[in-house]
This record gives structure tokens, C-alpha cells and sequence, in this order.
């Protein structure tokens, strides 16, 4: 197979989403909710971005590395199938062996009531045995992006220190390093990992206090966080805000991006915006658009993403007409 355009290689998890919708509310242990519908879907933080990024780039542009195993219900084969669809190569997904004891693919459990609040529970499955042995076994897409002069994308649903190597190969390669710090098990320490070697840090207002220490109240504590991340290393900082936008910070200083205006539809759905928002980010940045340009259209990915019903990529066409 030619990997002559592969521009990205995303690392992450394989995970279908299993979301029951419809329940009055969401309820305590011990009770029962009784909801309306029911949605199976491909899932996972980084595979989100790998499809989103095919949408951008477009087919063979995109590689992602990661694991799963062929259960006998074919829940492993949403993920896989939606990336295959979207063009994205798959030659760096490991296909390990089926236990039904610890071995199945990854799975998200998630309630949701009638507001749009949930529950979300993850079984990481044979995500959470993902190796620097993977990653070795994937060299050929780590010489190809650099060849290519592309990046390396992933987010912290992976092992602490499969992430940690997949950096430093990173580096030898010469590949630029866009890291989402989401994904990460309650209460780990990620900031180890946030160091010069990455090019674009791209947390949310949540995750960026969990790394600096500091209560993000306003547009004021928002610039102040992403100032400190700064200083720990990144080249760039991208803090998105949700609706409030985003503040985007270099050494040379900060700017705040405001939402745009692209919709009167009053639907408004989360799910997906964040990784959006990261993959419109990187395409641009690809593209070699700078870095002010390839926030706004992070920016302006992210709120088209909101506008619509489930997750559906936002394509280059999309935001030359919302521009």
C-alpha cells in the first residue's frame, strides 16, 4: 500500500457507543429510568478526530494506530467501519485475540435524560492494553508522516506511557505533536506530557484547570490558565470554551475568539464539538494556514458541529459557506 499523501496518524481508542435517550431525568443508584430510544454508534475520542480529519483532508490522508478484537456480537465493528468509510487507513489497527472475561473492544454505556444531561461509563476493553510494541509495529506510518511532514494526534484515552512513547517517536521522527489532554482516568497527572515537544495543546475549560491549578470562571481566568500552560512548554494552546469560544496563546501572548453567528436552529448538542474543533485545528494547520486562521476555523467547526443532530464531520465545503 502507498502512504505517499499520509499527512496525519492519530493514536487512540475503539469504542462503540451504546446511548439510551429519552429518560425524565437521570437517576440515582438504586432506581430505574425508563428511557425512549436507543443509538449504537462508533465512539472514542481520537477516532472522532481521525474521521473528522479524513473529512477535512481528505481519503488516504489519514492513518490511526490503536486495538480491538472481533467479538461475536460485532459490537468492534462500528468504529472500525465508520473510519474505513471515511477513507481513513487502518493497517495500524491490532486485531488481538477475544476473551470474554477482559478481552472485548471498548464500550461506552451512556444515559441521557430529556435536557441533554448524562451519564457516560466507559470498559475500556483491550483499549487499555495498547502498547509501545503497537506502536513499534506501526513504524511505517510514523515514517510516512514525516516523510510527508505531517503530525501526530492523540489524546490521553491511551496508557499514560503508550503516550509518553508515542512522543518520543514523535520527535525522532521530526512529526509535530497535537495532543488533547481529555480522555484521561479521574485524577491522573497528565502534565508530564505537556513539554515543549508538543506543537498544539488543545484542552477544554475543565481539563485546563485540572492542569493548572486555576478556577476558569470568565474570558480573564480562561487567558490566565492558557497563559501557565504556556509557560509549561507548548508552543500553542488552544482553550476552548464551548459557547464562550476560545483563547488561543503563545509565547507571543493571547486572543479571544468569540463563537460566530452560523445558525438560527435552536438544536444544540456537545457531543463531538471538542474534537471537531481539534481536527479543524490540525487540517488547517496542515494546510499552512497560521495559527490565528486555523483557530478561527477550529472555532467555527466546532459551533457548526453544535448545530447539528449527532455527530456528523463538518467538510471543507462547510466552512468556506459558514466563512
Amino acid at each position: 500500500m502507498s502512504f505517499d499523501s499520509l499527512s496525519a496518524l492519530v493514536i487512540g481508542s475503539f469504542n462503540t457507543d451504546i446511548v439510551g435517550f429519552g429518560f425524565p431525568t437521570l437517576v440515582k443508584q438504586g432506581e430505574i429510568g425508563y428511557g425512549t430510544k436507543l443509538k449504537v454508534g462508533p465512539g472514542g475520542k481520537s477516532r472522532y478526530v481521525g474521521q473528522m480529519l479524513a473529512a477535512l483532508l481528505g481519503q488516504s490522508k489519514v492513518a490511526m494506530v490503536g486495538r480491538t478484537t472481533q467479538d461475536p456480537f460485532g459490537l468492534w465493528r462500528p468504529p472500525v467501519d465508520a473510519l474505513i468509510e471515511a477513507g481513513v487507513d487502518c493497517s495500524g489497527i491490532r486485531f488481538v485475540r477475544f476473551d470474554k472475561e477482559t478481552g472485548w473492544p471498548g464500550i461506552t454505556l451512556m444515559a441521557m435524560d430529556e435536557e441533554g444531561k448524562k451519564h457516560t461509563y466507559v470498559v475500556e476493553g483491550v483499549n487499555s492494553e495498547l502498547s509501545p510494541d503497537d506502536l513499534l509495529q506501526s513504524d511505517h506510518l510514523f515514517r510516512a508522516v514525516s516523510r510527508n511532514k505531517g503530525m501526530l494526534i492523540l489524546s490521553m484515552e491511551i496508557p499514560f506511557g503508550t503516550a509518553i512513547f508515542a512522543i518520543q517517536k514523535a520527535r525522532e521522527h521530526h512529526i509535530k505533536v497535537m495532543l488533547d489532554p481529555g480522555g484521561a482516568r479521574s485524577g491522573a497527572d497528565v502534565s508530564s506530557l505537556i513539554n515543549s515537544d508538543i506543537f498544539l495543546l488543545k484542552p477544554n475549560d475543565e481539563e485546563a484547570e485540572h492542569l493548572t491549578g486555576i478556577q476558569i470562571k470568565d474570558n480573564s481566568s480562561a487567558i490566565d490558565a492558557a497563559r501557565k500552560l504556556v509557560a509549561m512548554g507548548p508552543q500553542h494552546v488552544l482553550l476552548t470554551r464551548g459557547k464562550d469560544g476560545a483563547v488561543l496563546a503563545s509565547k507571543d501572548g493571547e486572543k479571544l475568539i468569540e463563537c460566530p453567528q452560523v445558525s438560527d436552529n435552536a438544536m444544540g448538542d456537545a457531543t463531538g464539538c471538542g474534537e471537531q474543533s481539534f481536527a479543524a485545528m490540525c487540517a488547517s494547520l496542515h494546510r499552512g494556514k497560521d495559527i490565528h486562521t486555523a483557530a478561527n476555523m477550529a472555532v467555527l467547526a466546532g459551533t457548526l458541529q453544535y448545530h447539528r443532530e449527532g455527530v456528523v464531520p463538518i467538510t471543507e465545503k462547510d466552512l468556506t459557506v459558514a466563512k
